[in-house]
């Protein structure tokens, strides 16, 4: 187990490129203890670990990271395919305040745009397909797990997972559309060397706390959530084909909103008749892309 506390003075930066606009409060919102990374050679799941109980009581923001995971988590029971020693999987406690339960996909939203400021960074551009996996084009390069502890009606305690595939360029599962940083990369800059993971996990902590922090904010929690629209998989104003599960049948359909509780809303580009919103699994996204068969989250 390796221990690795970032320097104050790396704390918490504002982003390089904008991306969620924080009316310019880019220093330290509240006083934190110093960021830590623990870095574990081999584990289960990192998700686990921290859920468990198992790795103790640890500080908000304290990311664990897991060189070698033997049964990574995904949604809904599905599993989560990462090459040793080649992706970031981690997962982090997070102390929500003042996020009611029925307010509580800020935290999704800000999160999944964490991901994606990461990406932005280094020049991939990427969107969140909803509810929250990460998407470049039609394929998936990142999985989100988020579980929310509650005590007395508030969320006590929330833990953040992801699964990140940055230098795999093989994927041996039956997950039918995954893709690596490098892969894409590799499409315009083909002797590209591999990343450095460690810097890319020091670097995505400092964005996940700046994004997280702001939640606390009512004002900072719209802006989240407009950015979060903005990047949201196919919502652009254009019908698109989805499959909905409770009427058993495909559809062209327009996204018109996520609900603070994180059902999306939806209209019927055919009637323009708004339907009532989908919870998570009840709709699913049916590909348009010719070179991909289904989508990784809808199975």
């Amino acid at each position: 187990m390796i221990h690795h506390f970032i320097p104050w003075s790396e704390a918490i930066l504002p982003p390089r490129q904008t991306l969620v606009p924080l009316n310019g409060k880019f220093g330290i919102l509240r006083q934190l203890p110093p960021p830590q990374i623990i870095w574990l050679d081999e584990i289960p799941s990192t998700h686990t670990y921290l859920k468990s109980g198992e790795a103790g009581d640890l500080a908000q923001y304290t990311m664990v990271c897991a060189q070698r995971q033997t049964a990574g988590r995904g949604q809904r029971g599905n599993s989560w395919e990462s090459e040793d020693y080649k992706n970031l999987t981690f997962s982090l406690p997070f102390l929500p305040s003042d996020i009611r339960p029925a307010d509580q996909f800020i935290i999704s939203e800000a999160f999944a745009l964490s991901i994606v400021a990461l990406l932005q960074e280094e020049g991939i551009s990427a969107c969140v397909k909803w509810p929250n996996d990460i998407y470049v084009g039609e394929r998936k390069i990142c999985g989100i797990l988020i579980d929310h502890a509650l005590c007395a009606g508030e969320i006590s305690r929330t833990i953040l997972s992801a699964g990140l595939n940055i230098n795999q360029l093989v994927f041996k599962s039956d997950a039918p559309n995954p893709c690596s940083m490098l892969q894409v990369i590799r499409r315009t800059v083909p002797d590209m060397g591999e990343y450095d993971v460690e810097r890319l996990a020091i670097r995505l902590l400092q964005i996940i706390r700046q994004l997280m922090e702001a939640t606390r904010n009512a004002a900072d929690r719209e802006t989240i959530h407009r950015s979060y629209m903005r990047h949201l998989f196919r919502h652009d104003g254009r019908p698109h084909l989805f499959y909905d599960r409770r009427r058993d049948q495909k559809f062209a359909g327009i996204i018109r909103d996520v609900l603070p509780d994180g059902p999306l809303v939806m209209e019927d580009a055919v009637t323009g008749v708004t339907l009532p919103p989908f919870l998570f699994k009840e709709i699913a996204h049916l590909p348009e892309d010719d070179t991909i068969t289904a989508f990784a989250a809808d199975i």
